[in-house]
This record gives C-alpha cells, structure tokens and sequence, in this order.
C-alpha cells in the first residue's frame, strides 16, 4: 500500500548539523530569536518574528475568546502570551536537527526530549518568519469542540480561496464540500507508482467550499484526501485528459464508508 512520508529516527541520526550555509544560517538565527523572545516572556518581540498571515490569524482567534470571556482584549499578543505560558504549543529547542527550503520556505527541525518538531518559515523582505496558520488553525479547531464557539477552519478563515499548482496541461479539480472540515492534506500520483509522494498543499489549507487545481499532463492517477479530523478520501485510476476532471469531496466519499 502506499504509505505518506513520516519523520522517523533516522532523521536524528543522519546528521549531526555543527554548521549551515549562509540561506540556513539566517533561518536558524530567525528561529533563535524566536526561541530568546520566548524566554524572556516578549511577547512583542515574539509576535514580530511572525509572519503576517500568523498574527492576523492570532487577532481573530483572540476576538472569538474575547467575546466568550477570555482575558485577551481582543489582542492576538495577549492571547499568544497564555499559549506559550501555559500550554505546550510552541515550544523551541536549542537543538535543531536541519533546514531545508522547498517552494519558497524553510522548513526547520528541532528536537525535544526525543520530540521532533517542523517549523515553517517564509521570507518577508530581508528576514525570514515563522509561519504557524496551519498549526494554529488545527490547535483551535480542536479546542473549539464542543465549546459552542466557532469550530472549523471555514469559522476562523471564512473566504473561500482557490489553489493552483503544478505545470501540466490537464487539470485535476476538487473542492471541499465537507461540512465544518477542512481538508489539510492533497496526494496525487501516477496510478503505477507505490508512493503518494510530497502533499500538494503543503502549508496550505482548503477551507470549506475552497477549491484547487492540480495541472498535470494526461494519465492516470489516484488521487487521496486528508481531512482536519484525518479522515481519507481516495479516488483510484483516474484517466485525467485535457478535459479534466472535477471532484467536490463530500462525507459520502470517505474511505470508511466504502
């Protein structure tokens, strides 16, 4: 069966990273920074080093608690400093197992206490910044459960959005059609191939009645789907052509219910 790619030990053990090139070494002095504001509880400092599609994410977050009754004013600064005191969201090491940069951002791995934890980052004019919206938007939908409060990332980024990618001339189009899920994860692969490959998505998140488009070049293909609550939708053997083919993935096509 195919299998999607996982961090494993191997990782830990294949380098041991006593020095970087200078592209990395700006990422590793960005998340430093990050990892002494954090320490000295500068909550300015911290936000800063964000980049701006985090803090606005943060903004909203912090008006949804606010209006329930949770000390934050409203004010994304405030409600970041009560997630880096009294939970375990975001926590930095010193030890930092490698970067590698794909589609325009780094990636970083630190490890903690046998922990290994991804960071993204994206460049923002000379520095580079970290980008938590997926982290927070799935920490927040969790929390929200049950609550009454907003739930779903459609609640906390409400504008449906449309992704492009890749460089055929045919394309594969789907959009999310689940009800208060989003879909965080797109594979697609030649349907003789034993591997899923790299996420479509990446960092990106496909909100509720989002669509995307993969372009590829004719062929056949199985394409598969990962929800927020990672639930996995898979289509087998597509023919894709010139004239396309279009999915609106619904609670019906989810594997289990085959």
């Amino acid at each position: 069966m195919k299998k999607q790619l996982m961090v494993s030990a191997l990782l830990l053990s294949a380098v041991a990273c006593i020095g970087w090139n200078s592209d990395q070494r700006e990422v590793v002095d960005s998340y430093n920074t990050l990892m002494e504001d954090a320490s000295q509880e500068n909550w300015h400092g911290l936000a800063r080093g964000f980049s701006d599609e985090t803090a606005d994410l943060l903004d909203d977050i912090a008006v949804i608690y606010t209006a329930a009754g949770a000390p934050f004013n409203n004010q994304g600064e405030e409600l970041l400093a009560s997630l880096v005191s009294e939970t375990d969201f975001l926590v930095f090491s010193d030890v930092v197992v490698s970067v590698e940069f794909r589609n325009e951002k780094a990636y970083l791995l630190s490890e903690q206490g046998g922990d290994v934890r991804s960071y993204e980052f994206i460049r923002d004019g000379s520095r580079w910044k970290l980008n938590l919206v997926q982290d927070l938007t799935q920490y927040f939908n969790e929390a929200m459960q049950g609550t009454g409060l907003p739930s779903g990332s459609s609640d906390l980024t409400d504008s449906p959005t449309y992704i492009s990618t890749g460089s055929g001339s045919c394309e594969f189009a789907l959009r999310n059609d689940l009800e208060h899920l989003s879909i965080w994860n797109v594979y697609c692969s030649p349907g003789n191939s034993d591997s899923w490959g790299e996420d479509w998505l990446q960092a990106s998140i496909l909100g509720s009645g989002s669509e995307m488009g993969i372009w590829l070049e004719s062929g056949v293909y199985d394409i598969r789907v990962v929800d927020s609550d990672d639930n996995v939708y898979t289509l087998w053997q597509i023919e894709l052509d010139e004239d396309g083919v279009f999915w609106p993935v619904t609670a019906l096509d989810r594997d289990e219910l085959d």
